[in-house]
């Protein structure tokens, strides 16, 4: 049974009793000048028309593809058609559509029962050509003069929503857009500068959630530095900064222990190069009776010392499930990513037991609070001859060398921390890439060249240990082989080759790890430099340790302090 017809309503318009100051724009205003008199308005009617009755008049838009404009459609298939249609209704009584053909078609097409129109009598004494001419210059001026909301109201509008209650879900569906973009719009409206920055096209979306996320946390270091790198290079320095916060809360996590014990707590490994460093290692310590300076009476008098955590990378073996200690050598590693497999007797299975950082503490104390410590310099503890002898200036030598060692130590250490980093950073960015990259119908043209030389230098790289799993999740396939078997066999022949390029990629890609770049890898260098030249279109370049990976630059001469680096401050200690 239909449904009863919607109301329809009726506005007559009276043109003796309608002030020329509530005139806004007049149908036929084209042609009126400054000093003319405004010409009587038309009798209009709104009514509610099924979008099928409607005749498509003569129209200046006669290019489009409904199809191509998929948020319309979904937008009028959800909420109908907000903007009236403008027709004119002919002798015959039809209404021919002069304004709004796209929405009269599209709600048609999907099923609309009614659309808002507003109708004007066609005027029988305007002559065929004028009426042309002026319909064709309001169809033109109407699409020509819009006027689009910027992205900065629109993501206020999406933060104004949700504030009032309604759920990401709806705003979504609503607006045609992603669950993602509604969040990403949210978090921009409440972020001053990436609102700012919103209707530049300087950032993505993504890119300015990114900076709104670090301006709520009140991160202002990172939004200063993020407004100021490249789109190309964003999301590699994001990754960077955000891999330096990790660092940066799980040491201060590591160091609340020491902290509770009476410690003062450094967020940054003191320099000790100066012969007279004014915070003392506890190695270059020791008793008055020339005893080693032990942990235990470092506890015991906490409130003097000063401590450092420093990470130690993979630097202890734990079972997954205890979190208990396991010894390198009870592990039968040939078992590895082979649950089936059984360890050899009194060994245990390598999947139960994972590697991670161990954080370890480094001890100092102040130089001024050497005297009342009752402890005293290491290397000095024996020289009782005068100041100048031979003997003196041998231990200041030594004490010289020493104090650079410590150092050399000391920047080696920051070295390695700082590029894995980086690599890994740098990893997380390019597996983003490739995504993109094999998500392409068609190979890039350099692709055909790199995978033959690829094959023939290692005719076993496609199985390489976790080559295939690597290949699957850039190619965006769940499951195992057979679903990529499957994908092939609906493949055009170009996108069969693209999945070719991405099991060789994933190859490459499953052996580069966040500490390539001290490698020399001839596979992983023509696999980098294979990236660079693909990337040039698609804004992706090679970061320093991958420029260092591929055999271009001396990872020695990578500056660790020129980008992003939060360790680099001075020192400071917490009560």
């Amino acid at each position: 049974m239909e449904s009863d017809p919607a109301p329809t309503a009726v506005a007559v318009l009276d043109a003796d009793i309608v002030e020329p100051a509530e005139i806004v724009v007049a149908p036929t205003a084209f042609d009126i000048g400054p000093d003319s008199a405004p010409e009587p308005l038309p009798n209009v009617e709104a009514l509610w028309r099924s979008p099928t009755e409607l005749v498509i008049a003569e129209n200046v838009r006669k290019t489009f593809d409904l199809d191509a404009h998929p948020d319309v459609r979904d937008s009028i298939k959800e909420f109908g058609v907000s903007i009236p249609i403008l027709a004119e209704r002919q002798p015959d009584g039809s209404l021919h559509v002069t304004e709004g053909q796209l929405r009269a078609l599209i709600a048609a097409d999907v099923g609309t029962k009614k659309v808002p129109v507003w109708v004007t009598d066609a005027d029988p004494t305007i002559p065929e050509n004028e009426r042309r001419i002026s319909r064709t210059l309001m169809q033109m001026n109407v699409n020509d003069r819009r006027v689009p909301m910027v992205e900065a109201d629109r993501a206020d509008g999406i933060a104004l929503m949700l504030d009032l209650g309604a759920s990401v879900t709806r705003v979504a569906k609503g607006l045609q857009r992603k669950r993602s973009e509604v969040k990403h719009n949210a978090a921009i409206a409440a972020s001053p500068t990436a609102r700012g920055l919103v209707d530049s096209s300087s950032y993505s979306l993504d890119q300015l959630a990114v900076i709104a996320e670090y301006e709520t946390l009140g991160d202002t270091e990172a939004v200063e530095y993020l407004v100021q790198v490249p789109r190309s290079s964003f999301s590699y320095r994001a990754k960077q900064i955000a891999a330096d916060r990790r660092e940066t809360r799980t040491r201060l996590e590591a160091s609340l222990l020491y902290a509770a014990l009476g410690f003062g707590v450094l967020t940054a490994e003191p320099d000790t190069s100066s012969t007279e460093p004014q915070i003392l290692p506890a190695e270059l310590l020791e008793t008055v009776d020339s005893r080693p300076v032990t942990e235990d009476l470092i506890a015991a008098y906490a409130h003097r010392w000063l401590v450092y955590v420093d990470v130690e990378e993979n630097g202890q073996l734990l079972d997954t499930l205890t979190g208990e200690l396991v010894d390198p050598d009870h592990v039968d590693w040939d078992t590895q990513d082979n649950t089936a497999s059984q360890p050899a007797r009194g060994r245990r299975h390598a999947d139960s037991v994972e590697y991670r950082d161990r954080w370890i503490p480094l001890y100092f104390l102040a130089a001024d609070h050497l005297a009342e410590s009752g402890l005293r310099m290491r290397t000095f503890s024996q020289n009782n001859a005068a100041a100048g002898s031979e003997r003196a200036e041998q231990l200041h030598a030594e004490a010289a060398k020493a104090a650079a060692d410590r150092d050399a130590a000391r920047l080696e250490r920051r070295r390695v921390r700082e590029l894995n980093k980086r690599g890994l950073a740098a990893k997380e960015r390019r597996e983003e890439f490739l995504g993109r990259l094999l998500s392409r119908r068609t190979p890039p043209p350099q692709a055909g060249q790199f995978v033959a030389e690829s094959l023939a230098w290692e005719s076993d790289l496609l199985g390489s240990f976790h080559a295939p799993k690597t290949a699957l999740n850039l190619l965006g396939v769940s499951g195992f082989t057979t679903e990529l078997v499957a994908s092939i066999q609906s493949a055009t022949a170009s996108r069969s080759w693209v999945i070719v390029l991405g099991m060789v990629l994933g190859a490459f890609e499953s052996r580069a790890g966040k500490d390539s770049w001290r490698y020399n890898d001839r596979g992983l260098q023509r696999y980098l430099r294979f990236l660079a030249t693909v990337g040039e279109q698609l804004e992706f370049e090679l970061v320093d340790v991958e420029q260092a990976a591929a055999g271009l630059i001396d990872f020695h001469d990578i500056d660790i302090d020129a980008d992003v680096n939060l360790d680099a401050a001075a020192p400071a200690a917490a009560a």
